[in-house]
């Protein structure tokens, strides 16, 4: 049953309207009464009645007043009646804007009285239908949502980018609250149970299949619950693996994205008593790749045939160390390792890179390439405070920054604007930063140390704090060969050693320095040396069987 409020300061109409008309009729099984705009105030708030009949001139607080008080209630939603006299007609406008529905002139006319409220609690009774059916329909898209979701990232991930389904999926994606995805690069984690099928036809263990991959799932859900910083999404793919999209910021290290997945792979060791393998690849990608990061991922997955399961795959194990002869400054990161250690010759001639990354933003308007050249400037200076640059001028004021380049409406002059910014950041660098020397020596290090673990570029990079592309130029201009060609010098030499020793079997030597494939170990050394592991061996009078 619906409510009412009657509010007018003459006992005589407040108790006709409370008394005259059959209030039951219209659904109304409580009937309120105030004697002035104070007192309906405090009841509103405290019982609050679905319709509002009020006097409009009242002693102390008027109609209008008590309205304009109830109107900031954002969860109540009141239907009000205005009782007025001709001479009110501003206030009733005032009032209607207020949220009220009708008016009644004085004297009041009991039937024009019945059809207004009539037509308040229809209209009441309509709401309540509406909002009772919206509570159902977000009830059924809440408890439908988890498989929704699945849907539709599965066809997403399994299927190459579509243009032509872009606004759709955004708004699919907004709709399941998922719109994150779109808003900051995504790194995408593959992670699987080892020899699923030979625990699928275990006999006597029917069931078991659906208890690893539920174990698996869990564990990685709870994980990326208790240790992943930014959104994350979890499902299911087609081949029954489990998926985990990443939200990704720029200023996050690949480091993190990795130790987490090293926790999900011990968490699954130790809780579903299982071993699994997980693929992930730590260069972040925009939405429009999804597919090929999990295409790259599942890829990974199936080294295991080569190298064995239980483990994280993040990049083609061996030799595949990604050295790139180009720079870049695209990246913040890239463009910070530039004035860290390439020389003012080196940035002035990467600026030339700088007209091509601008131009490929498409940009129509000389302000958008305006703002778009500072984001990336801010980038950079985040990049840079991170890495030790100790100016933060930029971070207090930097509306300056943008003044500045707010002067330039060209490329040319804004590029050199750009220029003298990393000249200068540069020059800071030099104050207080490793030399190229020291970084140099620290990969050596790494590299005569771990030389048998599966190194590559990006791995050693990420140790000494560099990106790969730099790590590679600083290799090839302090050692005069690549970060490849060093890695494998010393593990044929190692392996020289070790062929030497008649207690090792080449294979043995093979996985002891770093290669798990004996035959392209053989392969490698014949390049190397001109001869095969066994002839060399036989050079050295030693006889392989």
């Amino acid at each position: 049953m619906l409510s009412v409020l009657i509010v007018d300061d003459e006992f005589e109409i407040r108790e006709g309207l409370r008394k005259r008309i059959p209030w039951n009729d219209y659904g109304i099984g409580e009937v309120l009464v105030a004697d002035d705009g104070d007192t309906a105030l405090r009841i509103a708030q405290e019982r609050r009645p679905d319709l509002i009949v009020t006097d409009i001139k009242m002693n102390r607080m008027s109609g209008l007043e008590f309205l304009s008080f109830l109107k900031p209630s954002e969860d109540y939603n009141w239907k009000a009646v205005l009782i007025s006299g001709y001479d009110d007609f501003e206030l009733v406008k005032q009032a209607m804007q207020l949220g009220a529905m009708d008016y009644i002139l004085k004297p009041i006319n009991t039937g024009e009285l019945e059809r207004i409220v009539r037509k308040a609690t229809d209209l009441i009774a309509r709401e309540y239908l509406d909002k009772h059916k919206q509570t159902q329909i977000f009830d059924q898209v809440q408890f439908a949502a988890p498989k929704l979701r699945e849907e539709l990232l599965r066809e997403m991930v399994e299927h190459e980018y579509d243009p032509y389904r872009e606004s759709r999926i955004a708004h699919r994606l907004q709709a399941l609250m998922l719109e994150w995805m779109t808003a900051m690069p995504l790194l995408l984690m593959v992670a699987e149970a080892d020899d699923l099928k030979a625990i699928a036809s275990r006999k006597g263990l029917e069931g078991e299949k659906e208890l690893v991959l539920f174990g698996i799932g869990n564990v990685v859900s709870q994980t990326l619950a208790e240790e992943y910083p930014h959104p994350s999404v979890l499902f299911s793919d087609s081949a029954g693996r489990w998926v985990a999209v990443l939200g990704c910021p720029k200023s996050e290290p690949a480091e993190t994205v990795r130790s987490l997945a090293e926790v999900c792979l011990q968490r699954i060791n130790e809780y579903v008593k299982v071993k699994a393998s997980i693929g992930i690849g730590l260069v972040p990608k925009d939405l429009n790749h999804l597919h090929r990061l999990y295409a790259e991922s599942c890829q990974l997955l199936e080294q295991k045939a080569l190298y064995g399961g239980n483990r994280l795959f993040t990049e083609a194990p061996g030799e595949e160390d990604g050295e790139r002869g180009e720079l870049s400054i695209r990246e913040p990161g890239e463009a910070v390792d530039l004035v860290r250690y390439g020389s003012d010759e080196e940035i002035s001639a990467s600026m030339a890179l700088f007209e091509d990354m601008v131009k490929s933003w498409e940009l129509a308007s000389l302000r958008d390439v305006q703002q778009h050249i500072f984001q990336w400037l801010m980038g950079v200076y985040r990049a840079a405070s991170a890495a030790g640059w100790p100016d933060r001028k930029w971070e207090r004021n930097p509306i300056e920054l943008w003044e500045r380049l707010e002067q330039y409406d060209n490329l040319q002059s804004l590029k050199e604007q750009v220029e003298d910014c990393l000249l200068a950041i540069a020059a800071d660098f030099r104050k207080l930063t490793a030399s190229p020397s020291q970084i140099v020596q620290e990969a050596e290090k790494m590299i005569r140390s771990r030389y048998a673990d599966n190194l590559s570029l990006q791995t050693v990079a990420e140790e000494v704090h560099v990106t790969p592309v730099w790590l590679s130029k600083l290799f090839k201009k302090e050692k005069g060969r690549t970060f490849l060609e060093y890695l494998t010098e010393t593990r044929i030499a190692k392996a020289k050693e070790m062929l030497g020793d008649v207690k090792y079997k080449i294979y043995q030597v093979s996985y002891q320095v770093g290669y798990k494939d004996p035959v392209h170990f053989t392969k490698l050394f014949k390049k190397q040396m001109g001869v095969t592991p066994k002839e060399y061996r036989r050079q050295k009078g030693i006889a392989d069987d």
